[in-house]
């Protein structure tokens, strides 16, 4: 991407979109999960760093996105992903119930019912390691709701 600088604003602004995030001990944020709304659907998005991959914060992330797409409303919450994302792979094994997948030309756009993330158990909030801090119902801290 170009610069991100002159999107986000637009991105973050938009009405009924959820954005949560997850930070070390000394306040950096290392994960963010953004949840946009696009008529009965939402799109999902997950950001790890990479030092804190393989630490479940995608998962977590994408179980409190889950909550909130369901107490919105939206049928089914997707996204894109890159191809060979093993990553994103990983975190999708973890969904409750299946998870569709559809070529779109170099980017796989998977999706899956809302119903089906509601299955997610909720993850009780608990120290990480090095200190990071997580809920599947996020404190005002650690979301934003525009």
């Amino acid at each position: 991407m170009p610069d991100a600088r002159s999107y986000l604003p637009l991105l973050l602004g938009r009405p009924g979109s959820v954005h949560l995030a997850a930070w070390d001990d000394s306040d950096r944020i290392v994960a963010l999960g953004h949840l946009m709304p696009d008529r009965s659907t939402a799109e999902a998005a997950l950001l790890v760093e990479d030092s804190w991959q393989n630490r479940g914060l995608g998962t977590r992330l994408l179980r409190a996105l889950g909550s909130h797409a369901a107490g919105g409303g939206w049928k089914t919450v997707y996204g894109l992903v890159l191809p060979g994302d093993e990553r994103i792979d990983a975190v999708l094994r973890h969904a409750p119930g299946p998870v569709h997948r559809h070529d779109e030309g170099g980017v796989i756009r998977v999706w899956t019912r809302t119903r089906d993330l509601e299955a997610l158990h909720p993850v009780p909030v608990r120290r990480g390691s090095a200190g990071t801090s997580w809920s599947s119902e996020p404190s005002p801290a650690l979301s934003r709701k525009t």
